[in-house]
């Protein structure tokens, strides 16, 4: 997975723009990048809310580039995401996600064919009073494959609520089969 995704939406009254506007957003962020601020959706005090964070984990051995992704196969094994893995995970919703070729350097959007959202499955930390994200990949399915050999782990919208709140749920989530996406040449 790359280092970009998108949260754009035309719908005053969508799903998209209420946890935006419950994140604290008062505009749309658009493009989102390593370091940005973007919503996050977590499970805090019995409910589901959305909320402020910024994307990237602080790399211990090099502080100017973070850390935005975990491998899914081997976070548990791995201390520095471990901890947030069972206590602190997170939703990252998305209108869809950019990939570049290995071998073109072609620009690609991927976005799910139903037309929802995109619910990518996260991890957050706080450090201080700031929290941070990072979200968790597989290897690529057919869909992807051609232009990386890396995806996001995705959710279905039915299977947000377990990921946030059930100890053990993570493991299925990181083997189901992702939603169909649709490419696009950017």
């Amino acid at each position: 997975m790359c280092g970009r995704y998108t949260v754009f939406t035309e719908d005053e009254d969508g799903l998209m723009n209420k946890l935006l506007r419950q994140a604290g957003f008062n505009e749309i962020p658009g493009e989102i990048r390593p370091t940005d601020p973007a919503p996050i959706i977590t499970f805090c005090d019995g409910k589901i809310r959305s909320r402020f964070a910024y994307w990237g984990f602080p790399s211990p051995s090099a502080p100017e580039k973070p850390v935005i992704n975990a491998r899914s196969e081997t976070a548990v094994g791995k201390r520095f995401f471990r901890d947030a893995l069972f206590g602190r995970r997170c939703v990252i919703p998305a209108t869809g996600f950019f990939e570049w070729s290995r071998r073109t350097k072609i620009k690609y959007l991927f976005t799910p064919m139903d037309g929802d959202m995109i619910y990518m499955a996260g991890a957050y930390n706080e450090y201080g009073p700031v929290k941070k994200f990072v979200i968790f990949t597989r290897d690529a399915d057919e869909d992807m494959s051609d232009v990386h050999n890396r995806m996001p782990v995705m959710l279905e919208s039915c299977s947000v609520r377990d990921y946030l709140t059930v100890f053990d749920y993570y493991e299925d989530a990181f083997i189901a089969a992702p939603p169909r996406l649709y490419r696009t040449v950017v």
